[in-house]
């Protein structure tokens, strides 16, 4: 192999590791990991809990919004246990009663959590609808 092939193949396993090294590292920035509610109410006291994602539904009745506000008060659960969550940004539209929300911030001193992210999926836009050939419903 000559000098200038050399070259070149070694310019070319830089780049491709490189590449290899920007790729692993963009897609670990965009996992969204998650807990459910008891998991992270049942963390030990020491674990870190900043910036953590949490995922449950909204509590029947529980949302409280305060007129000229933005955001709202509610509770979270993911059957086993609940949690008071505080947003307050723009609520999106599928934000509502029994919505599957997914919420991400930290624990306040005062046991309430405060969320700066908070997506919402509203359960029956995404249900599966079951037909019946014969035109009755099922």
């Amino acid at each position: 192999m000559s000098k200038t092939q050399l070259k070149f193949f070694t310019g070319g396993i830089v780049i491709a590791a490189s590449m290899a090294v920007l790729m692993a590292v963009s897609f670990q920035g965009n996992m969204a990991y998650y807990v459910e509610v008891s998991e992270y109410l049942s963390a030990p006291k020491d674990a870190p809990k900043r910036n953590t994602r949490i995922r449950g539904t909204v509590v029947h009745g529980s949302i409280v919004k305060t007129p000229g506000e933005l955001g709202a008060a509610f509770e979270m659960t993911d059957g086993t246990d609940t949690m008071r969550v505080r947003f307050h940004k723009e609520l999106p539209d599928t934000f509502v009663n029994q919505a599957e929300v997914v919420i991400e911030g930290e624990m306040g001193a005062d046991q309430v959590f405060e969320a700066h992210t908070l997506l919402a999926k509203c359960p029956s836009k995404y249900e599966v609808e079951i037909y019946d050939p014969a035109g009755e419903p099922a």
